[in-house]
């Protein structure tokens, strides 16, 4: 089917558990507020108050004021240099900022200062991951799962490199570890499906993925990998209620949003793809495959002007 040519095929958009996972609660920025007044007048009194700087460090990054708290953790740094957990706030800081290789420079350190500093290790792991260095993620996650043997996330994110590295055949094997520990666990079974159907073995990719489904009938990412399968197989209607599905329990999922866009295309239902990678261009950056795919629309459905900015301005993109 060539017209599903940008068909997203990813095993998995979540991010290893650790401290850099920590959802922002904007409710409480007043509070927030009022902990940085509280840090400011304490540093007014002593200004080598080392507490009052990694405090108000601390608040100042959940208001996304990252360089402000940059410059308090390293305040705090200078006044007590061999403390491992302030390397690793400044690495979660880094982190938020999108700065990823200093981030992993600081909890460098903190590891360096603190060997078996674990809950720095897993963030590591998570930098990995997120920069795509695979095989250094594997190396930690096996260092957390020789300390804690009974965290079967860590067997899950084991499992992960292998798919990214392709390695399906050993990341299957992980999956099942957990199995053996946990027959319930619906991520293990909807990423052996996954695997499967890379694997080009559609009867056993289908036969785990139901599984997951069957565990949890509310599994949005479960109908994500079903539809891929059945778009494989020229089943566009298929795939097209597989998709809404996980739509309707997850509206924001980039990989079924796209695979939608290009169902609706297929079946020439131009509005409702407009409608799907308008949303999707709200959530992700805007690609040269996107904005061209989204002229197509454009073009089919009369609008000339926009489709030439779409154009326009992927060609800017891929200067």
């Amino acid at each position: 089917m060539k017209f599903l040519s940008t068909l997203f095929f990813l095993c998995v958009s979540c991010t290893l558990f650790s401290q850099f996972g920590e959802a922002i609660d904007t409710s409480q920025y007043a509070s927030y507020r009022l902990s940085v007044r509280i840090a400011n007048n304490r540093i007014k009194t002593d200004s080598n108050n080392a507490e009052a700087y990694i405090q108000r460090g601390y608040y100042r990054n959940l208001l996304r004021d990252f360089d402000g708290a940059l410059r308090d953790i390293d305040k705090y740094i200078s006044l007590r240099p061999n403390e491992a957990t302030a390397y690793k706030s400044r690495a979660k800081v880094n982190y938020e900022k999108g700065e990823f290789q200093q981030a992993i420079v600081d909890i460098n350190k903190a590891i360096e200062l603190k060997p078996e500093f674990y809950e720095a290790i897993n963030d590591r792991s998570t930098l990995y991951y997120k920069t795509g260095n695979y095989e250094a993620c594997k190396a930690d996650l096996l260092i957390l799962l020789k300390n804690n043997p009974n965290d079967l996330s860590q067997l899950l994110y084991l499992g992960y490199c292998e798919t990214k590295l392709e390695n399906f055949e050993k990341a299957i094997s992980y999956f099942k570890t957990i199995l053996s520990k946990d027959s319930l666990y619906k991520e293990a079974w909807n990423n052996i499906g996954y695997c499967y159907f890379r694997l080009e073995d559609e009867t056993k990719a289908l036969q785990a993925i139901n599984k997951a489904i069957q565990i949890d009938p509310r599994y949005p990412e479960a109908y994500e990998k079903r539809a891929q399968i059945k778009i494989s197989k020229g089943d566009g209607t298929g795939a097209l209620e597989d998709l809404s599905k996980a739509l309707s329990y997850n509206p924001f999922l980039t990989t079924s949003l796209n695979n939608r866009t290009l169902v609706y295309i297929a079946a020439k239902r131009y509005n409702e793809a407009l409608g799907d990678i308008n949303l999707l261009l709200q959530l992700v950056l805007p690609t040269p495959e996107l904005l061209r795919t989204r002229a197509g629309i454009y073009k089919e459905l009369g609008e000339t002007k926009l489709m030439e900015e779409d154009l326009k301005f992927a060609e800017e993109i891929e200067k």
